[in-house]
């Protein structure tokens, strides 16, 4: 049980942190959107926090027995850690491609309005 709670806590941290950084990271990112950046950030972020804590919950059930308690959440913390950063990229590639569609969207109605 101790061993559970101990993950469960260091997962929900991860998350949160990771989290945090995304948003500041995105706020910065997507500041050419103007006032949709932030609906939008705030949007991918929660999705992200969604979809990582359920990850959590999902890896902190799955049976995995390395050797003692220790060992055990050592490598639930690193099986953590491999789908946080897979969902961090996933993240940021989101926030790219939302930056290109409004650069694409920016370009398109300049050329229109040259024409």
């Amino acid at each position: 049980m101790t061993s559970l709670l101990t993950f469960l806590i260091a997962g929900v941290l991860l998350v949160a942190v990771d989290g945090h950084l995304l948003r500041r990271s995105g706020t910065a990112y997507l500041r050419e959107l103007g006032d949709n950046a932030g609906p939008l950030n705030q949007l991918v972020t929660v999705v992200f926090h969604l979809a990582t804590l359920g990850l959590v919950a999902l890896i902190a059930i799955l049976p995995m027995d390395l050797g003692g308690e220790p060992k055990t959440v050592v490598g639930r913390i690193g099986v953590l850690l491999l789908v946080l950063a897979v969902a961090h990229a996933l993240t940021i590639w989101t926030f790219g491609r939302i930056r290109a569609r409004h650069e694409s969207e920016l370009l398109t109605a300049e050329v229109a309005r040259r024409s």
